[in-house]
């Protein structure tokens, strides 16, 4: 499994929970059992993600020339990296059906990031 895939995927559950305040996708993801589960939470996090930009409260730019993910809440929360392309969502189902514990393994580190992010540190 291609590891900036994985970390996009990981940005995008990572999002969609700090956005909501909830960690109930990335406990989804990391307890699905088939690849219509997986699919169904990767819909769900991009749903919510396109509300949030849509609004403007996510957004991506660059921090110390670092690229980042912004999400307005309470505060303003911000994730490195980029969200996922459309290759990479197909990449990754591709992955999960040949081995799931990669769904697992990206539900583990976004819900790290999503500590991360909210402790202000790095990822």
């Amino acid at each position: 499994m291609d590891e900036g895939v994985l970390k996009r995927i990981a940005n995008l559950l990572a999002t969609s929970s700090l956005y909501t305040d909830s960690p109930t996708l990335i406990d989804r993801i990391a307890n699905a059992l088939s690849k219509e589960a997986i699919t169904k939470v990767l819909n769900d996090s991009q749903r919510i993600i396109e509300s949030g930009i849509s609004k403007g409260d996510i957004f991506q730019n660059k921090k110390d020339d670092h690229p980042i993910i912004s999400i307005k809440g309470e505060k303003m929360l911000s994730i490195y990296g980029y969200l996922p392309t459309t290759s990479d969502i197909e990449n990754f189902l591709l992955e999960v059906e040949k081995d799931i514990y990669n769904a697992r393994k990206a539900g583990a580190i976004a819900m790290s990031i999503v500590n991360q992010a909210k402790l202000g540190g790095n990822q």
